[in-house]
């Protein structure tokens, strides 16, 4: 009983600290999610953690559509670890291209050495925002993200360091706007996009804004 009643006061002083977020995970089961195109065992439930396993994947969206948001996670990545968020993405269609990713990436392992472009690094919204390259804590310790849609503004906060701060509207590039007509899109599904590598996930959560 005593550990119950400690559970739910912690659980509150929480709730008391990030007013109007909801958790999207329970430690337990998918409930709250779709995997689209999952391959492998897609994502799994591990020890309360959420799980992209290295021989799983596909994009495990959320079960209903957001626009406006506050999107905040932990996660740990192995090296060479590739995953990323997709917001604002449609259920159809590559979510990086069709809505937008922001890129989840163990980018100083070897087996991207020389071969990334600015807009490929941790943080990025994929190849249209370049993310400040830093404050990534080493593989195998928990990093804190923040992911924030707010109208045409889309924020990234890593560990409590901006790394993108972006209008989209000024994103003029034509080549860029045609090959990611979803950067134009002003709702849609939020979720993990799974690349074939571990990552772990865990305290995930989301605030809706007006």
């Amino acid at each position: 009983m005593r550990t119950l009643l400690f559970f739910l006061a912690c659980a509150a002083v929480a709730a008391d600290k990030e007013p109007g977020f909801v958790p999207l995970f329970d430690g337990k089961t998918l409930d709250g999610w779709q995997l689209i195109g999952g391959h492998g065992p897609g994502y799994v439930v591990e020890k309360g953690l959420l799980v992209c396993p290295a021989d799983g994947g596909g994009n495990l969206f959320t079960a209903k559509e957001y626009a406006n948001f506050v999107f905040r996670f932990e996660f740990k990545l192995e090296e060479g670890s590739n995953n990323g968020v997709g917001i604002r993405a449609p259920l159809k269609g590559d979510a990086a291209y069709a809505g937008m990713e922001i890129q989840i990436l163990d980018d100083g392992a070897p087996v991207y050495q020389g071969k990334l472009k600015p807009g490929q690094y941790h943080g990025s919204i994929y190849d249209v925002v370049p993310a400040k390259q830093c404050c990534r804590k080493p593989v195998g310790q928990w990093n804190s993200e923040e992911i924030a849609a707010n109208g045409r503004r889309i924020t990234v906060k890593l560990n409590g360091t901006t790394l993108v701060d972006a209008d989209l509207d000024s994103v003029t590039d034509p080549a860029v706007l045609k090959r990611h007509p979803g950067a134009a899109r002003a709702t849609g599904y939020v979720g993990f996009l799974g690349h074939g590598s571990r990552v772990e996930f865990r305290n995930i959560r989301i605030k809706e804004l007006p």
